[in-house]
């Protein structure tokens, strides 16, 4: 397994015309093989283990929570003034994993920013709301 010699069949002729790629540089134990083609390789490198660059956070449920409510307080604060309770609850669980640093910071922004936007598109009901009211007559 660890020798590496390669045969071609050249297309078109039969079997004694089959030509033999083993020169030194393609067959022989895989180490030289490698060093061949690669280059030497200093032994404290090649023993070191390779540093593994730091995985970047996946989205945990407390996260997804608050992405989800925000965006559904988003959602359903266009069509009345009900989304401002989901969106807050998100806004607030966005704020407390962007302390804990338990979320990716995109997601944290993501779900205070709906929260925030669902809020104000509630704001704007009740505002309406009360403009309505006040044109009732008495």
């Amino acid at each position: 397994m660890t020798d590496t010699t390669s045969h071609e069949t050249l297309p078109g002729r039969g079997a004694e015309e089959r030509k033999s790629v083993a020169d030194p540089t393609t067959s022989g134990p895989i180490e030289v093989v490698a060093a061949e083609t690669f280059g030497w390789i200093h032994p404290d490198v090649a023993d070191r283990p390779r540093a593994r660059r730091a995985r970047q956070q996946n989205v945990t449920r407390f996260g997804l929570v608050a992405v989800t409510l925000a965006v559904i307080g988003v959602v359903v604060s266009w069509f009345g003034p009900w989304g401002a309770g989901f969106g807050l609850v998100g806004a607030v669980l966005g704020v407390v994993a962007l302390a804990r640093r338990a979320q990716p910071r995109g997601w944290c922004w993501t779900a205070i920013g709906a929260g925030i936007a669902s809020a104000a598109f509630s704001a704007y009901w009740v505002l309406w709301a009360l403009t309505q009211l006040e044109q009732l007559p008495v």
